[in-house]
């Protein structure tokens, strides 16, 4: 099932299953990209209990192997609406027998989405039922256009952050690169993923946009919680999209979850809310 969220301006659609946003509009245009089963079939699935992957494709608990697969188990699960208004949505995911095969924690996964003026708000609540400290991570995998305006030049787009970064980026694999240096202002190529995800940490900045220089349209993400952003997209050119994935964490060799860099981790009988914010405008919008 989808449901919506909207107000004056924004309208936001999220399904079900995997509590993932499928629409994001700001005065009808739309920010999210259509999925395409050739280079990446979803649009914004939640992740949990990792964010990323481990290389190996398991994880070690209490000496006993379990597989794990990229981006965790929440994104290929139903969730349940918990409470539902023109501007708000809860959806709540808990254990079941197929998630403790490869989990074997009792939890409880909230998803917050509210809308607030031209700003969206994505908060996760975790809960641990168990009866042992719990490790998680939580995130979105986030697909926007790119480029946003259909005609626009995809070379034409670009990271603007709040702050002058320098920063290198990163891949699961060990790959490491420049990817600014005392700048505010990150060009966009598809060469630039020839390696994969550019992902990248310690950023100084609150706050980063993505928009085009010819594109009116601009989504800003303030990362809140989330220390990590992971940077991907595909080198083809006619693979018409970027993903913006703030995380707790990142992929790890392992061997137990709780090596994983960035991980959290719950007492027994205890929970946490994280959470990130967007927000959408209009260059136009602004009077100078």
């Amino acid at each position: 099932m989808e449901r919506v969220l909207k107000n004056n301006r924004v309208s936001l659609t999220v399904s079900d299953f995997g509590a993932e946003m499928t629409s994001l509009t700001l005065d009808g245009f739309e920010y999210l990209w259509s999925p395409n089963e050739a280079y990446y079939n979803r649009t914004s699935p939640c992740l949990f209990p990792i964010t990323g992957r481990f290389t190996e494709g398991f994880y070690t608990h209490k000496e006993k192997q379990y597989p794990m697969q990229l981006n965790g188990i929440a994104m290929e699960k139903t969730f349940k609406a918990t409470s539902a208004s023109e501007t708000e949505l809860t959806l709540e995911l808990c254990e079941d027998e197929d998630t403790l095969t490869v989990y074997p924690f009792n939890f409880t996964l909230q998803m917050n989405y509210r809308l607030e003026g031209q700003k969206l708000h994505i908060c996760y609540t975790v809960f641990n039922r168990s009866d042992e400290p719990m490790p998680y991570s939580v995130g979105n995998h986030t697909a926007y256009r790119w480029p946003l305006a259909e005609k626009d030049d995809p070379n034409s787009y670009f990271l603007r952050f709040e702050q002058a970064e320098t920063l290198e980026s990163f891949s699961p694999f060990g790959w490491i690169a420049p990817w600014m240096t005392d700048e505010r202002i990150r060009p966009l190529s598809h060469n630039l993923y020839v390696n994969g995800t550019r992902s990248f940490k310690g950023q100084k900045s609150e706050w980063l946009e993505y928009t085009g220089a010819n594109c009116d349209y601009v989504i800003r993400m303030y990362r809140g919680s989330f220390p990590f952003i992971a940077n991907w997209a595909r080198p083809e050119t006619d693979a018409n999209f970027i993903c913006l994935e703030p995380s707790l964490s990142i992929s790890s060799h392992g061997p137990t979850m709780f090596d994983r860099e960035g991980i959290h981790v719950l007492a027994p009988g205890c929970s946490e809310t994280v959470g990130y914010s967007l927000e959408f405008y209009r260059k136009s919008d602004i009077v100078l």
